[in-house]
Order: structure tokens, then sequence, then C-alpha cells
């Protein structure tokens, strides 16, 4: 018997197994709790991963620049996750992952970014780094590839960009709009734990 996170894996695994349930990645909802957000002077977006992945954050590092140049001291990037990181094009040092402070990193966040390559091992993610985004009650903007099509829902729960201007359109808007952040966050939460909650 096979359990496979998503579609994509299910897909490959009935080659071999008919035999299989879909179980997707879960959220303990009871822990991962929006937490009354601070009120920062700039709106940060932030990506958490580590030192194998932060070529994903890199993929849109263009888009970032742009930013920078458009809204000043406005934004700040973050990256938790590996405190060795470090991008001079955006004034940035990671910051070391901590399990016990773990909910109040993602809570740090205004939005969260799961920037992906379209390629076989990104088909194959479940989406966890979304679904923590939502969770906290911060719109997620991720790639829009594999699982990611499945849990959000373009506009509504979250945001799926296609191409370098997609990114900065949808990023802009969010930067912009404190509401918009507000509802997507919220429809991104109630996704969670209608779809995704470990209960």
């Amino acid at each position: 018997y096979v359990t496979c996170g998503n579609n994509y894996l299910a897909d490959f695994a009935r080659n071999y197994n008919k035999n299989i349930s879909i179980i997707p990645s879960t959220v303990d909802t009871s822990h991962y709790i929006p937490l009354d957000k601070n009120k920062h002077e700039q709106v940060r977006i932030g990506w958490v991963g580590s030192h194998t992945t932060i070529k994903h954050f890199e993929l849109i590092t263009d888009v970032f620049v742009q930013l920078q140049k458009k809204y000043s001291d406005k934004v700040k990037f973050v990256v938790i996750g590996d405190e060795n990181y470090t991008n001079k094009k955006l004034n940035l040092k990671g910051k070391k992952w901590d399990n016990d402070k773990e909910v109040e990193l993602f809570n740090s966040f205004d939005i969260g970014v799961m920037p992906l390559p379209n390629d076989e091992w990104t088909k194959g993610k479940c989406g966890m780094k979304g679904l923590l985004y939502m969770s906290v009650g911060i719109p997620a903007v991720m790639s829009c590839v594999g699982m990611n099509k499945d849990i959000i829902n373009h506009g509504i729960n979250g945001f799926l960009p296609k191409g370098h201007q997609q990114w900065l359109d949808v990023l802009s808007n969010l930067i912009e709009d404190s509401e918009l952040r507000e509802k997507i966050g919220k429809e991104g939460r109630k996704t969670v734990e209608e779809k995704y909650s470990k209960e």
C-alpha cells in the first residue's frame, strides 16, 4: 500500500501499485495560529527554507530588486533558515531557524513567498511552506507549479503568479494594500482549516 502527498506522486506510484491513498501535507492549526501582527514600518516579504533551497528564493531576485527600487524603505526582505546567507543586492542577511519560535517567525512576515522552478522535483513537492504561511494568516504568493495549483485559488486565498511581470504586479498590490493582505490571509487560514488541518 502506498500513501502519497499529491496527485503527481500518486500517478507515478500507480505504475507499481494500485493500492494508493493521497494524504496531503497537514498543519497543526492549534499550534500554527495567526498572532497579533506587529505593525512594522516596512512590509516584510519573507521566505523560509534551507541552504539547499535558497536558489529558489533567488529565482526572482530581479523582481525583488525592482520592488526595492520602487518602494525603497517601505519594503524589507527576510530569509529564515540559513544564517550564513547574504544577498548584497537586497541588503539581506539570513536569520537562523529556531524551532521554539517557528510560529512567531512565520507571523513576523506580512507576505510569504514560495518561488519554484517547474521541474520533476518541484512537481512532487506538497506545498508545506505555503500552507504554513497561510496557517498564520499571511498571504502566500507561490509559483504556479505542482501541488500549489491545488492549494491556491488565485486572487482568493493566495496568488499563483506566472512570470516576472505577474510576480511584480502581485507583490506590488500586496505591498500597497494592507486590506488586501488581511483579506487574502484570512481566506488562506480558512483553506488550511478546512482542507489541510491535522484535525
